[in-house]
């Protein structure tokens, strides 16, 4: 639901970017740039909590593969208990070229880490239910403990993925305190901002991390 918001949004901007010249077009990029939303998740099964989450939407300039084209970033990251490490992180992203894209397609590899550190081992890339998506499963190792850290002292997370093995990344550095994006009467982004979904995510976690499959095995 949350990504046919993030398309109606851009689509929307593109309407009216189509016939403009490319100097235009990339100024409206430039103005886009940046998180669009953030949603805390909780699951539970039983009545019993079973996963934490944060699910994202976000637009960048790409310049390490497209030239400075637009590309939007959909997807979510949750930790979750696991059978062999006792916990796990699990990330699932797709990536959309341009400002109104309904078909996206799934990165040859993604990552999460810290604004000031380094991206984890890298983690088993899997085929995601949704078409264009792919999910990539990691444990918890010091360099995903640093990107906690980030999330809450920063309020901030990286993601970063590339289209094809051994290509440049393509970073986005997701401001978590944006939970909703409108455009305003003068064509500009108006981001709504507050510490909630931050707040709920670490709350989930730390209750998380007391329930018996999250243990260490």
């Amino acid at each position: 639901m949350r990504h046919l918001v993030l398309s109606a949004l851009l689509g929307l901007t593109s309407l009216g970017a189509a016939a403009q010249p490319a100097a235009d077009m990339a100024q409206l990029a430039q103005r886009l740039e940046g998180t669009i939303y953030v949603i805390p998740h909780r699951e539970s099964a039983d009545g019993s909590l079973t996963a934490c989450g944060l699910e994202f939407g976000a637009l960048k300039r790409d310049f390490s593969t497209m030239k400075g084209a637009p590309v939007k970033l959909v997807g979510s990251f949750y930790l979750r208990p696991h059978t062999t490490t006792g916990l796990a992180y699990m990330l699932k992203v797709g990536a959309f070229d341009g400002f109104g894209s309904t078909n996206g397609f799934a990165p040859a590899n993604a990552f999460i880490r810290g604004p000031n550190s380094r991206a984890p081992k890298k983690a088993i890339r899997l085929e995601a239910e949704n078409k264009g998506y792919a999910l990539f499963v990691g444990s918890l190792d010091d360099e995903v403990i640093a990107a906690f850290a980030g999330i809450a002292e920063k309020k901030q997370l990286v993601v970063g993925f590339n289209r094809k093995p051994g290509q440049q990344d393509v970073i986005f550095n997701l401001d978590l305190t944006v939970i909703d994006t409108k455009m305003g009467s003068d064509g500009q982004p108006i981001r709504n901002r507050t510490n909630a979904a931050v707040d709920e995510f670490l709350t989930c976690s730390e209750d998380l991390m007391k329930t018996p499959d999250a243990k260490l095995k």
